[in-house]
């Protein structure tokens, strides 16, 4: 199994309607020659929802990323892995040469992933793992979920360490750059939360 945890691929742009637009990704950090070196074949791509049954959003994410795909590195075929298709989760898994962890909520991902026990099920795939954002972070062993939704930041309940699906040690925060923009809960979350939480465990940037 190889790994890639990125913050994204940058599949996309919105367009003056704010409409989202599938790109060409560009080849930063030489990318192009990793996918080209690491996946097995050009086959099956498996892109995995963030969200079990919000499909309007995981049809509308999933689609950007396929096109993107299709002008950059096509594959033969594309698969959704959601609420849809999560009976076949073992089958879809193993018969995979790309497996696309999208981003999203994640403790919402989070919850999807152990419902469909997925941990177990990439355990022994020959595909090429990609994170993007959520799905990086849900990669971790164990997971650094920054306060996202509205109430997350002050909630005492609110998990911010959580179990992922074991791929890696390394934890990251993606989108690191615009940290210092994001105020949640009359916080500034970067500043108030999470710089003080590295302290205790550190994650990548």
């Amino acid at each position: 199994m190889n790994l890639i945890l990125a913050s994204s691929l940058e599949c996309s742009f919105k367009n003056e309607q704010g409409e989202r637009v599938a790109k060409k990704f560009e080849n930063k950090n030489g990318i192009y020659k990793f996918l080209e070196k690491l996946t097995p074949k050009f086959d099956n791509f498996v892109f995995v929802a963030s969200s079990e049954n919000d499909f309007e959003v995981t049809d509308s994410y999933s689609n950007v990323i396929f096109k993107s795909f299709d002008m950059t590195f096509p594959f033969k075929n594309y698969i959704v892995l959601d609420g849809r298709t999560k009976d076949r989760t073992n089958e879809i898994i193993k018969s995979a040469d790309f497996i696309y962890l999208s981003g999203g909520h994640v403790p919402t991902q989070n919850k999807f992933f152990q419902n469909i026990n997925l941990k177990t099920m990439i355990k022994n795939t020959s595909a090429l793992i990609v994170g993007a954002s959520a799905g990086s972070m849900n990669a971790a062993d164990i997971v650094y979920s920054q306060p996202e939704l509205e109430g997350e930041a002050i909630d005492p309940k609110f998990a911010r360490y959580i179990f992922g699906l074991g791929l890696t040690k390394v934890s990251i925060l993606p989108h690191f750059e615009k940290g210092e923009e994001f105020f949640l809960d009359n916080k500034n979350i970067l500043k108030e939360i999470s710089l003080p939480d590295s302290k205790n465990r550190p994650f990548f940037a």
